[in-house]
């Protein structure tokens, strides 16, 4: 394949513990087009970044590629070369992948730009060095099967390093796989039954359909300890027998919907109505339903609404709902009035020492795109999601930072207000996110907040 070099001098490329020179770049580049095979083509190297950061001589190859119209290999000594950070690695990568390149490091062991970056640079506040021996000395503990940091529920880390089984904790797992496995209880019906009867989990708080589910899906409950690849049977003691446990496994698999496809319509509100009673977060749920009448007739229904998740995951608080049509007819009128209160008051609000709502909110919001983003630039790395996922990620990223700045300056537009009915669910989903913190509702009131 036709190859190009390209290199930074002011990258962080060591050999042997000695930085290496541009001339070590380019006859690196050459030994390697040699090793595999490919035509080495040019090699384009900056020495310095110009004073507004950009490096002239990599702009200069996008040029050449683009003027070529020919699919090149480049070829750099690794991800620091194009990335001062994971970020702008994965920005750069994709850039050029786009750009018809492909990209690949001078480094047998980790040849991969995105998984180069994690061993090259690291992650923000973590030392590379101190970050490989805590891993050995983690991975030398799961070849004994020692405990690994916060131990499953029903189990405490022995002096030895060892699970050992938590009596008082054992019989509620014993409890819960009974239920699933012989009572034949699903996954809310269990979760109801032990918040109802006040078996709190190990922290004290109540039980939800995650927890519930992680644990009938998790080995170390018939003894065996699984961490780093690694599969140890019998290395602690079983709190259920493996009969059980794969009589769990197989009513899982039975109760799977085969064959439907989904084609649930996303709620204009997710993510922002918050129960009035409890706090927690209100869920969209969809439900179909058929009847016949006196004279025969079959009829179906569809019925949209938010719903309280304490009460759908956790089997506490109330049966709170509201019909979706009402609860988005509703916002529209509060949220042209309430932002017209706060653009009146916005001065006020920003000189004093509380942050404004929506500015926390949005915060948040952009500090799980950003986790989402390096999460799945992870999963990229290793090979278990394409490139255009985490370009779709980070996509995401941006958006929620513009957002952000958006929120930040609100400018109300009573324009998108009045002509609300003709913006299609996009228009509209983005308007709310970037103007709304939450809506809070108990069942005859619904509340704005900005």
């Amino acid at each position: 394949m036709r190859a190009i070099g390209y290199f930074r001098a002011d990258a962080t490329t060591q050999k042997n513990g000695t930085a290496k020179s541009s001339i070590d770049f380019r006859d690196d580049f050459a030994e390697y087009c040699d090793a595999y095979f490919h035509q080495q083509v040019k090699t384009f190297g900056d020495l310095n970044a110009s004073g507004d950061g950009r490096y002239p001589q990599y702009d200069q190859m996008i040029e050449f590629i683009r003027e070529s119209k020919s699919n090149f290999l480049v070829v750099i000594p690794d991800s620091s070369h194009i990335g001062t950070d994971l970020e702008s690695v994965a920005r750069t990568y994709i850039f050029l992948e786009n750009s018809g390149a492909k990209v690949t490091c001078d480094d047998e062991d980790f040849p991969g730009p995105l998984q180069n970056a994690f061993h090259v640079l690291g992650v923000t506040g973590i030392s590379k060095t101190r970050s490989a021996k805590i891993k050995e000395s983690m991975q030398a503990r799961a070849l004994k099967g020692q405990g690994l940091g916060r131990p499953p529920y029903g189990y405490r880390n022995g002096d030895s390093g060892i699970l050992e089984v938590v009596k008082e904790e054992s019989a509620v797992v014993e409890l819960i796989f009974k239920l699933y496995t012989k009572e034949d209880m699903g996954l809310r019906l269990i979760v109801q039954h032990l918040n109802e009867r006040d078996i709190q989990t190990r922290r004290g708080g109540k039980w939800n359909v995650v927890s519930i589910r992680d644990m009938l899906k998790n080995p170390v409950y018939m003894g065996t300890y699984t961490r780093f690849g690694l599969r140890l049977p019998r290395s602690h003691e079983a709190t259920i027998p493996p009969a059980t446990f794969r009589e769990a496994q197989d009513v899982t698999r039975s109760r799977r919907p085969v064959g439907r496809v989904s084609r649930a319509e996303p709620f204009l509100l997710s993510g922002l109505v918050y129960c009035g009673y409890c706090g927690n977060k209100m869920m969209g749920v969809t439900r179909r339903q058929s009847w016949r009448n006196k004279d025969g007739k079959r009829h179906r229904g569809v019925y949209r609404y938010y719903q309280c998740q304490s009460r759908n995951n956790q089997s506490v608080c109330g049966y709170h709902t509201w019909r979706a049509p009402l609860l988005e007819g509703t916002i529209v009128p509060q949220l042209s009035l309430a932002l017209q209160a706060k653009q009146s008051g916005i001065s006020g609000a920003r000189n004093g020492n509380q942050k404004p709502e929506l500015e926390a909110v949005w915060e948040e919001r952009v500090k799980n795109a950003e986790r989402r983003f390096i999460q799945m630039m992870r999963k990229t790395a290793r090979g278990a999601a394409k490139l255009e996922e985490l370009a779709e990620y980070m996509t995401e990223m941006d958006e929620a930072r513009l957002n952000a700045k958006k929120a930040n300056n609100p400018d109300t537009d009573d324009n998108v207000l009045s002509n609300w009915e003709n913006l299609d669910f996009d228009q509209q989903r983005d308007f709310l996110l970037t103007h709304v913190a939450r809506i809070v509702v108990r069942d005859e009131m619904a509340r704005v907040e900005v």
